[in-house]
């Protein structure tokens, strides 16, 4: 008994004797290090499908960063093919967020132009008057708003109704999930809908002799599995809404997921709009830095549109305001 627990005992101290020489050698620290980085990059660049990478892939941008600030700090430590491996991932990072952003502008002339605002007030936000005041002054022409409580309907509705006489607020049980749209030009065809459990306004615009759809949404925040699944069905039923409208579309609101996100891709694909965004431009948490922050609100627009540019603007929520000018293409 004495000599098998010898016998394993210097078998053990070899294994480990061996373990050691082979870190002792640059190139094995290397290789280990190496397999260390790919592991979580295949991770964040595979295809959202699952809850779990979908959560892991918001936070694709900062990774990104990560990633490259190794690949500076590997080269200033003369280990060149960790370098290598971290540029290499580093630039799949960026192609992967820079994929989605159409750099195109759409029309560059049109009849008509409307300056559109999205924006998440968050329900518990509670400074009204100065949120107000400073829609008045971005100035919009058509403006959704996400998170109206039966407060901040009134509050809306009695600090915007005369300079946007055409509205339509449609508030829920859970105050997050109100919304409202208000408008300096007339608005037609007006829907209030509830989808999976989210209050949701369509409807068109009138800008002279054009009608253009729009469609403002607040899908789920995707905390839970249930909550995610939800989330994708309302996204699966803005697109079907589109296609019984057709025409020419705006689609805005917080879509609670990245623009990199695969359910958001197919959507585009599928409704052959366009994302406004032609850089990352962030819009939440607002109590984060730029870094620290990831893109979940949009204004998409279909092909008879122009966006003569986007900006996101902090005002008074957790969400920044997202600004952009749309031009309607001449017929």
């Amino acid at each position: 008994m004495q000599r098998f627990k010898l016998k394993l005992l210097l078998r053990g101290g070899l294994f480990l004797l061996r373990v050691y020489c082979f870190f002792r050698q640059q190139q094995n620290k290397e290789r280990l290090i190496a397999a260390m980085l790919l592991i979580p990059a295949v991770v964040l660049l595979v295809p959202t499908y699952t809850f779990e990478l979908t959560l892991l892939q918001s936070f694709l941008f900062q990774a990104m960063l990560v990633y490259g600030i190794l690949s500076i700090w590997w080269i200033v430590k003369h280990h060149y093919r960790l370098a290598g491996i971290n540029f290499m991932i580093y630039l799949l990072l960026l192609f992967k967020i820079n994929t989605p952003m159409d750099a195109s502008r759409g029309v560059d002339a049109g009849s008509e132009s409307l300056k559109v605002m999205q924006f998440n007030v968050h329900a518990i936000n509670r400074t009204f008057e100065h949120t107000i005041e400073k829609v008045i002054q971005l100035n919009p022409d058509f403006i959704s708003f996400q998170e109206v409580g039966p407060i901040w309907a009134d509050y809306l509705e009695n600090g915007l109704k005369e300079h946007y006489p055409y509205y339509r607020v449609m508030t829920h049980p859970l105050e997050s999930q109100g919304i409202a749209v208000f408008s300096k030009y007339p608005l037609i065809e007006i829907e209030r809908l509830l989808w999976h459990g989210t209050a949701n306004i369509a409807g068109k615009v009138l800008l002279g002799d054009e009608e253009v759809n729009f469609l403002a949404m607040h899908t789920m925040s995707p905390t839970t599995k249930l909550r995610w699944e939800g989330r994708n069905k309302h996204i699966q039923r803005a697109k079907q809404h589109i296609a019984e409208k057709g025409g020419e579309f705006l689609v805005l609101g917080d879509f609670n997921t990245v623009p990199w996100d695969q359910r958001l891709l197919n959507f585009k694909a599928s409704t052959r709009l366009k994302d406004s965004r032609k850089k990352l431009t962030p819009t939440y948490p607002t109590w984060n830095p730029f870094l620290g922050q990831i893109p979940i609100d949009y204004i998409f627009y279909s092909e008879g549109l122009g966006c003569d540019g986007l900006d996101a603007i902090k005002i008074t929520s957790d969400h920044k305001a997202i600004l952009g000018t749309f031009l309607i293409s001449n017929r």
